[in-house]
């Protein structure tokens, strides 16, 4: 019986890095942002960050996925989110006085809402 391989790598349905994050939190929030679109993704390489020092670097990459067909609506999301993230300022919570990034509504912490 003869092998075939069925996976096409100009496919529409293979996933492709669309971001590629500072760190898992980042990461996450982008998911969020995506899967709130109804565009399915994945993150790649979320465990290894744990790893880091016992593998290079460039190896414990943490990345979110998209299927290609999806990726222009995604990238589109990701520009958004990108303007907000350089625009706003980071905030410190009222509540618990712990540093929040300018994405987060919410404290991370304490889940204090933000106030604006």
């Amino acid at each position: 019986m003869q092998n075939i391989n069925t996976e096409n790598s100009h496919s529409a349905f293979h996933w492709i890095t669309l971001y590629k994050a500072d760190n898992n939190l980042e990461a996450n929030i982008v998911k969020g942002l995506i899967l709130s679109a109804g565009i399915e993704c994945q993150i790649q390489g979320e465990m290894l960050q744990g790893a880091l020092g016992e593998i290079p670097f460039e190896q414990t990459q943490v990345s979110v996925q998209v299927y290609a067909i999806k990726e222009r609506h995604a990238r589109e999301i990701l520009v958004n989110y990108q303007q907000v993230k350089q625009s706003a300022p980071d905030w410190v919570c009222p509540n618990c006085n712990e540093h929040n990034g300018s994405t987060f509504d919410f404290c991370w912490s304490c889940e204090t809402l933000k106030n604006d």
